[in-house]
């Protein structure tokens, strides 16, 4: 399970980054300032944020509290994602995506007592 959350946290920022450049970049980026239509930024800039989720997460990938933080909020963006983009009904490839990684944070969540430091760090010092 550690190496799949390895994976899940790869791909969900090499996506999310790929995703983040090509919104902020595009045609309704960063050259449409001042047009009233750039969602497409704004939504870029905030993808930028979770796919930081990863590299925030990844020092402390075998730690149960940070596990749960950082799967909780991917689930929830990836299953967010995947539902909006299948009422879409335009983006397939990006909601077959989002679907996977929604699907598999949540069986890394359900299963992450069995693979993560249950220890608390502040009761290690203590």
């Amino acid at each position: 399970m550690k190496i799949l959350f390895n994976v899940v946290l790869i791909l969900s920022f090499l996506f999310e980054a790929f995703a983040s450049v090509s919104l902020i970049t595009g045609p309704e980026g960063f050259t449409a300032a001042g047009s009233g239509n750039q969602w497409s930024m704004h939504y870029g800039f905030a993808v930028l944020a979770i796919a930081s989720m990863s590299l925030w997460a990844w020092p402390y990938r075998t730690n149960l509290p940070v596990v749960t933080f950082a799967l909780g909020v991917l689930f929830t963006f990836h299953t967010g994602l995947s539902i909006s983009l299948n009422l879409a009904g335009d983006q397939q490839a990006g909601m077959i995506i989002h679907s996977v990684l929604s699907v598999l944070c949540l069986v890394l969540v359900t299963q992450r007592s069995k693979w993560c430091d249950v220890a608390d760090e502040a009761a290690k010092n203590a």
